[in-house]
């Protein structure tokens, strides 16, 4: 059994930190791949019929790489707001015992 419950608030933040990282990478990938652009002109008239579905196609996933991002940056700022909200609560239960050891 355990003695007592520790939270390491460095660790906590240093994991957001890492996952906004991550966000980042998400990021960068989502800009490269719609940087490049599909043309009908470059595929010729016998394949010019693809370029709408695979813009398409494109356009879906480049929304739910984004998706991803936003989940994982959103993550990361509530990862942030659990340990702010464990050092507070740890703050108040430091001072709840101070108050009840000057009382004895």
């Amino acid at each position: 059994m355990v003695d007592r419950i520790a939270v390491d608030s460095e660790l906590i933040g240093s994991h957001a930190s890492r996952l906004g990282a991550v966000a980042s990478d998400i990021s960068l990938a989502r800009d490269a791949g719609s940087a490049g652009g599909l043309h009908a002109e470059a595929f010729g008239v016998l394949c010019a019929f693809l370029v709408p579905p695979a813009t398409m196609a494109a356009d879906a996933a480049g929304s739910l790489v984004a998706a991803a991002e936003d989940m994982v940056r959103r993550s990361a700022t509530e990862i942030v707001g659990v340990g702010a909200d464990l050092e507070a609560y740890e703050q108040k239960v430091l001072e709840w015992v101070r108050a009840l050891e000057a009382g004895l």
